[in-house]
């Protein structure tokens, strides 16, 4: 899948379950989803789509970066609250997810794929598609601390990772 086509698709999922959360639908198994999902997301954004586009643009990445570490720490006040504190921490990572998907979504992307070709997006996509399966199968934990030296990209490659993760969450997460 095209790398940016598949960012929007992330996007979608993302909103939709920050949408039905604020709407006090809480269930934690459905937040542990969805933070391993959302920390997976910037991690293949960090670490494939953003170097590319930073090559390219300079300047168009850096408050991204800033965002996204915001959002992990607002995400994480948010799976350590409850009830109503749950609640308001998880309108304010929704703004804050929202106002940074905008700005991708209408600033940089068209930016993107003006610079970018169809093949490269595609490369792109297919490598940023299995770091993000590694990455959700890993989990927020492993990724925030940093304790995991497990996720590689070098040189396009993921070296030494070995697929654990049940063909079933992989359809369910395709499937939203």
């Amino acid at each position: 899948m095209n790398a940016i086509d598949l960012l929007i698709k992330q996007h979608e999922i993302t909103k939709n379950a920050l949408e039905e959360m604020e709407k006090g639908n809480v269930d934690e198994q459905e937040l542990r989803t969805l933070a391993d999902e959302l920390v997976a997301h910037m991690v293949i954004e960090e670490h494939v789509f953003y170097p590319r586009v930073r090559e390219l643009m300079k300047d168009m990445v850096g408050e991204s970066f800033e965002e996204h570490t915001v959002a992990r720490f607002a995400l994480a006040r948010a799976m350590l609250a409850k009830g109503e504190d749950q609640k308001a921490r998880i309108t304010v990572l929704k703004e804050l997810i929202e106002h940074h998907v905008e700005e991708e979504e209408q600033e940089m992307f068209p930016k993107v794929r003006q610079a970018i070709d169809a093949g490269e997006l595609e490369r792109l996509g297919e490598r940023m598609e299995a770091m993000f399966d590694k990455a959700v199968e890993l989990g927020i934990e492993s990724l925030v601390t940093g304790q995991s030296q497990e996720l590689r990209t070098v040189n396009g490659s993921m070296n030494g990772l070995t697929k654990s993760r049940s063909q079933g969450q992989k359809q369910q997460r395709a499937s939203r």
